[in-house]
């Protein structure tokens, strides 16, 4: 992803903020922010911890805000609300776990988790409150989800991790099993898990994962998605499980994943826990390297894009005149003047994998100091300059990187059951 390119989905992202409209003919919520405030109607108790009309009403409108979607229909304002209830009611039974072992977050953890989501969309904190507000939805709402999300982070690293079990023979024989398995495919993957606790409702979930199905094909972001609507541990992190091996991966999802491509979504995948959405982020064979890992650095000169060949010829001919030398790799603002260039600056890229198709297969042949042709951007025409080309070594993972790796994996499975058991435990009352 180039710089220029970043800059226009973060331009996209402060219009999906700036224009989330629920239009009348939709749904509309006809009350003041004040008349909201006002509602003390209860809709549910959750072992006597009570949850509002108004409660239900600002995360149905987080989780509204979340889709991107510009217009929502009553259909699917009805699946947000129920799905709002859920994660109302798992926030509930988070946070009563986290004060029953006094695991408490203090508004400097909280704060500091608001500065991180609003960078996560280009903003500061003040203008991420400021589009909460356009969208009628108070700061406090979102507040509460870090809190629970982060109580729970605590829960689980604090109260489950310790009966997390591995030896030390499973550890050996995991990094035995990896080195048997080179060459194979492993997987980044990232999920968005909609718990099933009561088959009676399964069909709710369903249609619940139906609809961010098609919001995430309708270029919602995924981490987005995942931190609003997954009932999973990896929830705080975006939904990312990180690496994963085949024989590592769920049963009832291995065979899907197995056929999908690095950045391909699947459709919601049913199992007797509940409804998974993945996203397989990454593909790659397990220690062997490829062209993707290999560790780059890359300066790019943007021009005014000019549909005149000729002007196109002398500006590349000025830039290519520096090609191979010390020079063309700083960051000089007079080399910049010098070549007719508008901008120039390193990528935030550090492997070919990162960048996209186009650039890096421009960028394969190269040898460091020298640049690609023209390539049309949205701002304009660009040249990549390759800086520095290094080939990593393959390393087989030590003991500790493994046993990190099975610790986390077998930590979100213990995290998974045990906001199951407190929920099928909790004394639920809808009113």
């Amino acid at each position: 992803m180039t710089l220029i390119k970043c800059k226009n989905i973060i331009t996209k992202i402060m219009l999906f903020f700036c224009g989330f409209i629920i239009t009348a003919n939709t749904f509309t919520f006809a009350q003041t922010q004040q008349e909201l405030d006002d509602i003390q109607e209860i809709v549910a108790l959750v072992n006597d911890d009570v949850i509002s009309v108004y409660d239900l009403t600002q995360r149905a409108l987080l989780l509204a805000l979340s889709t991107g979607q510009a217009e929502i229909s009553p259909e699917q304002m009805q699946v947000l609300q129920r799905q709002a209830m859920s994660a109302l009611i798992d926030d509930r039974l988070k946070i009563q776990e986290s004060q029953e072992f006094e695991v408490v977050m203090s508004n400097d953890d909280l704060e500091a988790s608001f500065a991180n989501y609003a960078n996560q969309f280009g903003l500061s904190p003040e203008e991420l409150e400021d589009q909460l507000g356009l969208a009628g939805i108070k700061k406090q709402t979102l507040l509460s989800q870090i809190d629970s999300s982060l109580s729970w982070q605590g829960i689980v690293q604090g109260l489950l991790q310790p009966q997390v079990n591995i030896t030390d023979d499973e550890v050996y024989n995991a990094i035995e099993n990896l080195e048997s398995n080179k060459g194979k495919f492993q997987y980044r993957v990232s999920e968005i898990f909609i718990l099933v606790t009561d088959n009676a409702r399964r069909e709710e979930s369903i249609a619940t994962a139906i609809t961010i199905y098609e919001q995430l094909q309708n270029g919602a972001p995924f981490n987005a998605l995942a931190q609003q609507f997954s009932q999973s541990s990896t929830a705080a992190v975006g939904g990312d499980m990180g690496i994963v091996m085949e024989e590592n991966l769920p049963i009832e999802v291995r065979e899907q994943i197995l056929t999908m491509e690095k950045g391909e979504l699947s459709r919601p995948i049913e199992t007797e826990d509940g409804i998974y959405i993945l996203q397989v982020t990454d593909k790659s064979q397990i220690l062997t390297l490829t062209d993707d890992d290999t560790i780059v650095n890359v300066k790019f000169f943007l021009y005014q894009d000019t549909e005149d060949e000729m002007t196109q010829n002398t500006l590349y001919q000025k830039l290519s005149s520096h090609f191979g030398t010390e020079k063309i790799c700083q960051v000089n603002e007079e080399l910049s003047i010098e070549i007719g260039a508008t901008e120039s600056a390193e990528l935030n890229v550090n492997t070919m994998g990162g960048l996209p198709d186009n650039i890096k297969n421009s960028l394969l042949p190269l040898e460091v100091g020298y640049g690609t042709e023209f390539i049309e951007d949205p701002d304009g025409l660009v040249s990549y300059v390759l800086c520095e080309k290094t080939i990593p070594e393959v390393n087989v993972p030590d003991f500790d990187s493994m046993l990190a790796t099975m610790t986390s994996s077998r930590l979100q499975l213990f995290a998974t059951r045990h906001l199951r058991d407190l929920r099928r435990d909790a004394i639920i009352d809808f009113r």
